[in-house]
């Protein structure tokens, strides 16, 4: 239960933000289904459209509107609807040009997906062990009270699997998203190689190198980015749950504030009580 807030967090905004967005890619989305394309590339132009769908629908539910109520679930899942969604969108942009199995978009289109695939992976080895979001930095715990300073889903990863990076690095404000940037980069001169030489075997088509081949170089390091921050996003859900139900099961019940000017808690403290007379 949100006792105190001083956040500018507001549900209403944050569905409307989400409504434009899925209104814009899902445009593309219908689009695409119209496409003189194999059915393979139309079926995952449609489920990509299912999934925007569903998830207007549900935001229109009574279950919805309180997912929404709650900050850190709509802060945490709604950027991962987001990134999961624009993955789709990149995707579905290099898939609609294949035009038989196994063709260029098609490799391309693979590759893509294994990109997404090892930034998931690359997040899992960056993770912290155990993965505790309540470090008095940006949560602190008191009892059944959770106090929120800053929703930072980057707290859960850590460089110290990677020693070697971490003493360029550790003065860096966000270091992970450097190390996402080299490696993504790194990713896309492999994509823009692997694109020239299907080009120059003659399997790529000049109108696949306008559209596919556009979208597939500048998707490798954005994919592999998204890989890492939907891990990260999904790994603190994950913590956050399990502190909420940790707290639940010892007290019964949990309180959380939300300090993100980082007053004092006697500060808190007061105008909690003065609220109560």
């Amino acid at each position: 239960m949100e006792v105190y807030s001083d956040s500018s967090f507001n549900s209403g905004d944050m569905k409307f933000n989400i409504l434009g967005f899925s209104l814009i890619i899902g445009m593309f989305q219908v689009a695409y289904t119209f496409f003189d394309s194999p059915y393979y590339s139309k079926t995952f132009c449609w489920f990509s459209l299912l999934i925007i769908t569903f998830f207007i629908l549900y935001l229109h539910t009574k279950k919805g509107e309180y997912f929404l109520s709650k900050q850190v679930e709509a802060i945490s899942i709604c950027p991962i609807y987001i990134l999961i969604t624009l993955t789709m969108f990149i995707l579905s942009s290099v898939i609609i040009s294949s035009k038989t199995s196994f063709d260029s978009p098609f490799i391309m289109f693979t590759f893509l997906v294994l990109t997404f695939v090892i930034g998931l992976v690359s997040g899992s080895v960056f993770r912290k062990k155990p993965a505790a979001i309540n470090d008095r930095i940006n949560i602190l715990v008191r009892k059944n009270e959770i106090e929120i300073r800053k929703i930072e889903f980057l707290c859960v990863l850590s460089l110290q699997r990677m020693p070697f990076l971490r003493a360029p690095l550790e003065k860096l404000r966000n270091a992970l998203y450097i190390v996402a940037f080299f490696i993504g980069t790194g990713g896309a001169g492999i994509a823009m190689g692997l694109a020239e030489l299907l080009k120059r075997t003659d399997v790529v088509s000049p109108e696949v190198g306008v559209h596919s081949v556009l979208f597939f170089t500048l998707g490798v390091p954005v994919l592999f980015t998204f890989g890492i921050l939907v891990y990260s996003m999904v790994t603190y859900l994950r913590e956050w749950r399990k502190l909420i139900s940790g707290i639940d099961k010892e007290y019964g019940e949990h309180k959380i504030i939300f300090n993100t000017k980082k007053k004092s808690y006697k500060k808190i403290r007061e105008i909690l009580d003065s609220n109560k007379e």
